[in-house]
């Protein structure tokens, strides 16, 4: 994601579209998604017990 914000920053790439939407887009369609969701809760899971005005297992 990054190496294709880069490319879009240096008009590499050539798009129809609003960068932004194109840059969503493909994060959405892409596995990063999910790695990201995924690392995140798991980040809450471990440590709850820093968040607890936040955020506690069960919540999300």
């Amino acid at each position: 994601i990054e190496q294709l914000a880069h490319q879009i920053e240096d008009e590499e790439i050539n798009l129809k579209e609003n960068p932004r939407k194109y840059l969503k887009r493909v994060f959405q369609e892409t596995i990063y998604k999910n790695l990201v969701e995924r690392s995140i809760l798991d980040y809450l899971h471990y440590n709850h017990y820093h968040l607890p005005m936040y955020a506690w297992p069960g919540i999300i």
